[in-house]
């Protein structure tokens, strides 16, 4: 290490120069480096999305959904295979381990599709490539006098074609208005009048709408194409089509039915502020992109669109825009940043008393940073609150600090002989180096482990622990090469150390507490162990849970209905809802999706309305509510009017990726795995029972899989065989006239448009209506459905959920006045002692609370590993046990004492940002440890009787150990205190640090002196 320095000092304006470079390209890169809220927790996944309109839930499990699983199974990698049937809808996703390749994950999938056995005219698709956190932009179309259809029409055929065309956008998605058709609606009596039956209406549409090509010929000099035009192109084109001639008399379509321009039948509706039937587009990123970059194309597209493309009566009015929260978190991050700054340089120069010194050490934070963004921007990464936010400047400059202090006392002590300021620096650093070079080596390690993370919080923590890393080595580079520079600079001239009262104050009270441990050294090793065992007498009042909430600055409100509710019942509440929710002068946008879009991207049904709430910053909060659990409290109250509705309260990017977890509409879920729907229910309702009697589960509510009703038309086989009929003609005629048939497309431009044929609404809006509907026999008789068929309402399934090959029935439910491990705990134990299950059924207690558990066996294999690494890099540097031995006993009896009560004062639970925190931690702690070791090895070296070399190396380390431990801890301060957005995920990580630094600093100065005195012995191998 000592040639480093040597070097540096003798090639020193090529360390400028190369210092300059530095700044450079660091800036460069911070330029460069895209910043994202959050890191996308998701693992990878492939949605398969199969439409199968008008089919109750049970077929679609039995003829889709099994079908798509078992083509699906033995796919390498799969971590889990969940899936939802519903009417008309089978969604099936999988999910596979961390690691594994998006496009390989989708290349295996869309191999099995083309081999599945799937009834007529069904096609699954692959929904695009987006995880559940892609979700970046929402905005409305918005014009004063056109309808929804219009807007929706303009949404699919011209805005959703210009967003996905910008690289980045994995999908647009459009959700309200009415998708528009042109409609065929037959009246059921004309139809048989004219001898004519439903399914040939819908064939002579097919028939009269195609061109055709007829070659080409040449005449003269000129070549011509030949060309037949016969596709419909308009409400008149269809009504004249003809149906049969009778007669010599041609019977058409208008005819027997009407003609008409309508909207293709209801599965959601998108609300505005008042506006009750508005448009809305979702813009999904694609896996792997950079947020800023896809959002800042996004933002010129709509520009474009609203200045050059788009009517001038329609515009583009976004309302969600993941850069407002980018924009956010990175002020408050910011700030953070800055005021840990301030906080490490004023404590520099108060302990130096020297301005130079104070800000030679300081330079090495900016530096420290720019290094790392180099290394990042190499790796292609991106940065996020968590990576950036947790930066301790304080332990980047530990080194420093150490440097620094020592060069300057050394120059201090030289002050009255001729001064050779180089010769000083270079001795001055060789006492430092190689310890300095080892203790930055052992945080560097203590941060490793964070790579053996998987999951959900190695997502989160990987991108913090590749800045700390690189950062740590930045640091180290400046160390050795410039800050020896600058200080044969700023200190040729010598320094002195001025009188520093306040320090000496406490340099004199050390002394004497000092003096009376090393007295009596096993009194104060079991003094500190006392402590550390009443600290650890805490941990069950503490609390645990998988991950603070990553606060997003808005609310999702879900409002779970009736299962059975109606489409226009639903649609009255959602306005009322609203109406509510934008009372609160907190909120500034209120949105509503209820049900589905068109595109069954979202698999669910009418008694789901979702609320989007965009909140004002927290700064300009006025009034009773200040705090958004209060704010949430107060909506809740007032929404209790609405009985029989469960509502639910999360964040939008939240809420899709809670959903990816559990595969149900919460982030905490009981699973009731088993073959039977109704087994499986009546568990169901025992299981949330009990759940709601356990102290702090809220919100419990019963997956009802069962309970739709239906019209189910049985058809007779020997009924139908006296007439001739299959049961394919009436299953036509049920789908048809009934349910609604596309014929065919009519094409306008590059529009095209479902030509539906169907009976007119009114001869089948009821049972009865739809008992006489005329079947036409091969004979031509007219014969009512119901001679054929057993009619009758009966109950289903509303959907189906499975997972792995196995129905389940989910209970869900959140947690609040509690921690997570506590509440799901005593809940694991009242359903056990309280519930049994039949053979062949079995619970799974999921989402968050798996990642937790998953988390916890990994951090309690990560710790001992850590220790383990530290303990091998200290037996290096000392070549011996008994050094090493007593750093970690020192770290150990010291710096979780205060993590562990900063925890408890402060009410936060115990999680994995708090577990590395814990990480961090025990790596700063040793720096400490091993520059008091080593200079007291150096005392002894140079002669220094045992006693006195321990005295002596305390008192003279008590000013860099006090330094690195305050700065370490201040530096993190503000994050710790720090609240709103953008804190919650680095609060629990500051506050471990905060605290344990400061306890290890009150106990290791006299702690560390008390070990050394137990364990020393003459012989002793003296490394330094």
């Amino acid at each position: 290490m000592n040639r480093i320095v040597a070097s540096s000092l003798s090639q020193r304006l090529l360390i400028i120069l190369m210092t300059l470079v530095l700044i450079g390209a660091g800036t460069r890169s911070l330029d460069r480096l895209p910043v994202d809220a959050y890191p996308d927790l998701s693992p990878p996944m492939v949605e398969i999305i199969t439409q199968w309109p008008g089919h109750a839930a049970e077929e679609v499990e039995r003829l889709i959904t099994v079908p798509i699983e078992r083509g699906m199974n033995g796919i390498p990698r799969t971590a889990t295979i969940r899936s939802i049937s519903l009417y008309g809808l089978s969604d099936v996703i999988l999910t596979f381990d961390d690691g594994t390749g998006n496009y390989f994950a989708r290349q295996r999938v869309f191999n099995r599709l083309s081999g599945l056995g799937l009834p007529d005219g069904v096609a699954p698709s692959v929904s695009p490539l987006s995880s559940p956190s892609g979700l970046i932009y929402r905005y409305v179309l918005q014009s004063p006098d056109r309808s929804a259809m219009e807007l929706k029409t303009i949404e699919d055929w011209i805005v959703e074609p210009q967003y996905k065309s910008v690289p980045g956008v994995a999908d647009d998605s459009g959700f309200g208005g009415g998708t528009m058709q042109y409609q065929v609606l037959l009246d059921p009596a004309k139809v048989a009048g004219a001898g004519l039956s439903v399914a040939q209406v819908e064939s002579a549409l097919a028939a009269n709408n195609a061109n055709a090509g007829g070659g080409f010929y040449s005449q003269g000099a000129q070549f011509y194409y030949v060309r037949g035009t016969g596709r419909l192109k308009s409400l008149e084109d269809i009504g004249n089509v003809v149906l049969a001639v009778h007669n010599g008399t041609p019977v058409l379509v208008k005819d027997v039915g009407r003609v008409v321009i309508g909207i293709a039948p209801r599965l959601g509706e998108f609300g505005y502020e008042k506006q009750n039937d508005a448009v809305e587009g979702v813009i999904l990123m694609r896996t792997g992109e950079k947020t800023q970059n896809v959002l800042k194309q996004v933002e010129a597209k709509t520009k474009e669109l609203n200045e050059s493309i788009l009517p001038k009566d329609v515009k583009v009015h976004p309302f969600y825009d993941r850069s407002d929260l980018i924009a956010l978190t990175t002020q408050v991050v910011t700030q953070n940043l800055l005021r840990g700054m301030f906080l490490v340089v004023v404590v520099l120069i108060f302990f130096l008393y020297d301005f130079r010194a104070g800000m030679i050490v300081a330079i090495t934070i900016p530096l420290a940073l720019l290094f790392a963004f180099i290394c990042l921007d190499f790796q292609n990464a991106s940065a996020n609150l968590l990576s950036i936010g947790a930066v301790d400047f304080g332990i980047l400059v530990d080194g420093a600090v150490f440097m620094v202090e020592n060069i300057f006392r050394q120059i201090a002590l030289h002050q009255e002989r001729p001064l050779n300021v180089i010769e000083i620096i270079k001795e001055a650093a060789a006492e430092v180096d190689r310890p300095l070079f080892y203790a930055v080596a052992v945080i560097v390690v203590s941060f490793l482990p964070i790579y053996v993370l998987s999951g959900p919080s190695g997502t989160l923590f990987k991108p913090m622990a590749d800045t700390m890393v690189f950062a740590l080595v930045g640091s180290l580079i400046v160390t050795l090469t410039l800050l020896p520079v600058l200080c044969s600079w700023f200190m040729r001239n010598g320094v002195q150390e001025r009188r520093n009262a306040a320090l000496e104050a406490v340099k004199t009270a050390y002394v004497k507490g000092l003096d009376y441990c090393l007295a009596r050294p096993w009194k104060t090793t079991f003094a500190s162990t006392v402590l550390l065992a009443v600290s650890l007498l805490l941990i069950p009042f503490i609390g645990a849970e998988f991950m603070p909430n990553l606060d997003e600055g808005a609310l999702w409100v879900r409002a779970t209905m009736p299962y059975t509710i109606s489409f226009d019942e639903a649609a009255k509440i959602s306005p009322k809802v609203r109406e509510i929710l934008s009372s609160f002068p907190q909120v500034t946008t209120v949105t509503s999706e209820l049900g589905r879009p068109d595109d069954g991207t979202d698999s669910t049904g009418f008694f789901n309305d979702e609320f989007y709430v965009g909140l004002k910053p927290y700064a300009q909060w006025t009034g009773p509510y200040r705090t958004k659990p209060e704010l949430i409290k107060a909506i809740n109250h007032k929404l209790e009017q609405f009985p029989g509705i469960v509502f639910n309260y999360t964040q939008p990017a939240e809420d899709a990726v809670d959903e990816a977890e559990t595969g149900l509409k919460s982030a905490l879920a009981v699973k009731i795995f088993g073959p039977g729907l109704e087994t499986l229910q009546q568990k169901g309702k025992a299981i949330k029972h009990v759940l709601e009697g356990v102290r702090g589960i809220r919100d419990v509510t019963l997956v009802q899989e069962l309970g739709q009703p239906s019209l189910t038309i049985d058809i007779n086989r020997a009924r139908i065989a006296r007439y001739g009929l299959n049961v394919s003609d009436v299953n036509s005629l049920i789908q048809t006239a009934i349910g609604g048939d596309v014929a065919t497309q009519v094409v306008q431009g590059e529009k095209e448009f479902d030509l539906v044929v169907r009976l007119d609404r009114r001869y089948r809006d009821n049972a009865q209506k739809i008992e006489n509907i005329p079947v036409m026999t091969p004979a031509g008789q007219e014969i009512p459905l119901k001679q054929l068929a057993d009619i009758q309402v009966t109950n289903g399934a509303s959907f189906i959920y499975r997972q792995n090959n196995s129905r389940y029935i989910g209970v869900q439910f959140s947690v609040q006045g509690r921690d997570l491990a506590s509440a799901v705990g005593d809940a694991i134990r009242q359903v056990k002692q309280k519930i049994s299950l039949p053979q062949g059924y079995r619970l799974d207690w999921g989402g968050e609370y798996t990642e937790y558990t998953a988390s916890s066996r990994q951090l309690s294999v990560i710790l001992p590993l850590t220790l383990s690494l530290i303990f091998l890099l200290l037996f290096v540097l000392y070549s011996n046990f008994k050094f090493p031995f007593i750093t970690l006993v020192g770290v150990l009896l010291s710096a979780p004492v205060g993590g562990i009560v900063a925890l408890w004062v402060t009410g936060t639970p115990f999680s994995v940002s708090s577990g590395v925190g814990f990480l961090a931690l025990f790596g700063v702690s040793v720096l400490t440890a091993v520059v008091y070791i080593s200079y007291v090895n150096e005392l002894r070296r140079s002669g220094a009787p045992l006693a006195e070399a321990i005295r002596q190396g305390a008192i003279l380390r008590l000013r860099p150990i006090m330094m690195t431990a305050l700065v370490a801890s201040l530096g993190l301060l503000p994050a710790a205190l720090a609240t709103g957005v953008g804190t919650d995920s680095q609060r629990p990580f500051a506050l471990v640090i905060v605290g344990g630094l400061l306890t290890r600093l009150l106990i290791s100065i006299f702690l560390m002196p008390a070990l050394y005195a137990l364990v020393a012995r003459s012989g002793d191998r003296l490394e330094v």
